[in-house]
C-alpha cells in the first residue's frame, strides 16, 4: 500500500520537537522543511527517518509542490510569508494542510503578554527568523507563488507580516488574521489547548481534532523503578539563555533563584536536581554548589518526577508530569494561562520568583484529581495519539 507523502514544516534541531513524526514514520513518507539552506542547518534529528529539503531549493509554492508531489503538508505553524504563500498554494491544489500543536498551548492574553516583554529587547524570534528568509529573498518567492486570485493575498500577507514586524505575531495573528493563513485543520492535544487557535484564526470546532500528546502520553505509566536518596526537582525553562536571544530573566537573578531553592532543599535534608531546559544544556554560567546536580538529556524523566519529594517549575509543557504525579510549587515571573489551570489544583503552590519565602514553600499536600488533569491536558480517548494521528493522517 502506497504511503501518503507528507511535507512537514518543522525545525529539526531538538529531538523532542520531531517525536510524533518518529512515531509515525513506519505509516508515512515524510520530507522535513527544515530551514532556508542547509548550511543554517545546526542539528537535524531527522536524518534516521526522513529526508530534508530547504525553502532555497525552490522557486515557488508551485515549483515545491510539483516536484514533492506530496498528499499533505503539516505546519509547526503559519504565520511567516512563506508558509502563508505555501499553505494558499497547497489548499487551492486540494493538498490538505495542518497545523499540529506542539507543548502545551494556552491562550491569547498569556502570549501576547510575554511577547510585549521580549518585545522591549527587541529580540523576538519571529523577527529573526523574517530576517533570516529575507536573506534569499523571501518576498521573490512568494511573489512567484501567487497567481491568478491568490495575488490578491500578497497584500494580506505584506500587513500581516509588518503588523508582526512592527507590533508582534500574536497581535497580527488575532488581528490580522484571514482565510489564506488558516490551514485546512487543528490537530491539538485537547479543548483546553485550542483556545489559542480560536482566539486568533477565529475558528470552529468543525476544524479541529483533538489527538492527546505522544509527548506527555508516556508521563501517564506508573514507573517500577524509581531513584534513590531525597531530593526535589526543578523543571527549568530557558529564560536567561537561549539560541532566541530572548531574556525573560537575568542570569544573576536566575542564579539567585537556584541558590535560594536549593536553600529550601537543604533544610530539608535533601538533594535539588534541575532538569535543563535542551536551550541551557550549554549554558556555563550556572552556579556550581555540591547540592545541586543538573540533568541535560536524561532517558526517563518520569522515573525522576515520579522519585522526588516534590518539583518546583515554571510553566513549561514539562510541568504538567510533575503536577500529575508529584506536589508541585510553580514559580510566576508574569500572567501565565496555564499556571492560571494548574492553580484549580489543591496540591499546585503558585509563588512570586521575586520576592518568595523560603518557609512559605510548602509540599505537605496530597496530589488530587489526576483524572481531572489527565483530561484537561492530556486528552485521553481511549486510543493512542499515534493511532489517532494515523487515521487523520490516512483520511
Amino acid at each position: 500500500m502506497k504511503k501518503n507523502k507528507i511535507l512537514v514544516v518543522w525545525p529539526t534541531h531538538r529531538e523532542d520537537w520531531i517525536l510524533p513524526f518518529k512515531e509515525l514514520s513506519n505509516d508515512f513518507e515524510f520530507i522535513f522543511l527544515a530551514g532556508v539552506s542547509k548550511n543554517e542547518e545546526v542539528r537535524n534529528y531527522t536524518e534516521s527517518f526522513a529526508q530534508s529539503v530547504y525553502w532555497s531549493k525552490y522557486t515557488s509554492a508551485a515549483h515545491l509542490l510539483n516536484e514533492l508531489n506530496l498528499d499533505k503538508i503539516i505546519f509547526m505553524s503559519v504565520d511567516s510569508g512563506l508558509n502563508m504563500a505555501l499553505n494558499m498554494v497547497a489548499k487551492s491544489r486540494g493538498v490538505i494542510t495542518y497545523i499540529l500543536q506542539h507543548g502545551i498551548y494556552t491562550n491569547y492574553r498569556d502570549y501576547r503578554n510575554r511577547e510585549k516583554i521580549w518585545r522591549k529587547q527587541q529580540t523576538t524570534a519571529s523577527i529573526k527568523s523574517y530576517k533570516a528568509s529575507i536573506g534569499f529573498s523571501s518576498l521573490s518567492w512568494i511573489k512567484k507563488s501567487l497567481h491568478g486570485s491568490l495575488k490578491l493575498n500578497f497584500i494580506f500577507i505584506f500587513l500581516y507580516v509588518k503588523g508582526s514586524q512592527l507590533i508582534g505575531p500574536y497581535w497580527a495573528a488575532k488581528h490580522l488574521s484571514f482565510e489564506g493563513k488558516r490551514p485546512d485543520y487543528y490537530l491539538c492535544f485537547s479543548p483546553f489547548n485550542a483556545v489559542i487557535h480560536k482566539e486568533t484564526d477565529r475558528i470552529d470546532e468543525s476544524r479541529i481534532y483533538y489527538v492527546g500528546s505522544t509527548e506527555l502520553a508516556k508521563y501517564l505509566v506508573k514507573e517500577k523503578l524509581l531513584h534513590m536518596g531525597k531530593y526535589y526537582l526543578h523543571i527549568d525553562q530557558a529564560f536567561a539563555d537561549n539560541s532566541f536571544g530572548e531574556e525573560t530573566v537575568s542570569r544573576e537573578n536566575m542564579i539567585n533563584f537556584y541558590l535560594k531553592i536549593n536553600e529550601y532543599c537543604l533544610s530539608q535534608n535533601s538533594k535539588l536536581l534541575i532538569k535543563l531546559h535542551p536551550e541551557s544544556y550549554g549554558s556555563e554560567w550556572l552556579p556550581i554548589h555540591e547540592n545541586i546536580t543538573y540533568l541535560r538529556k536524561v532517558d526517563n524523566l518520569n522515573s525522576y518526577i515520579q522519585s522526588a519529594e516534590g518539583c518546583f517549575g515554571f510553566y513549561s509543557t514539562m510541568v504538567i508530569p510533575a503536577v500529575y504525579w508529584r506536589p508541585t510549587v510553580l514559580f510566576s515571573i508574569y500572567y501565565s494561562g496555564l499556571q492560571e489551570a494548574l492553580s484549580d489544583f489543591e496540591h499546585v503552590q503558585i509563588m512570586s520568583f521575586s520576592n518568595f519565602n523560603i518557609p512559605d514553600i510548602s509540599f505537605a499536600r496530597e496530589v488530587q484529581k489526576a483524572e481531572e488533569i489527565e483530561r484537561k491536558f492530556f486528552y485521553q480517548s481511549g486510543r493512542s495519539s499515534v493511532e489517532l494521528l494515523t487515521d487523520i493522517l490516512n483520511g
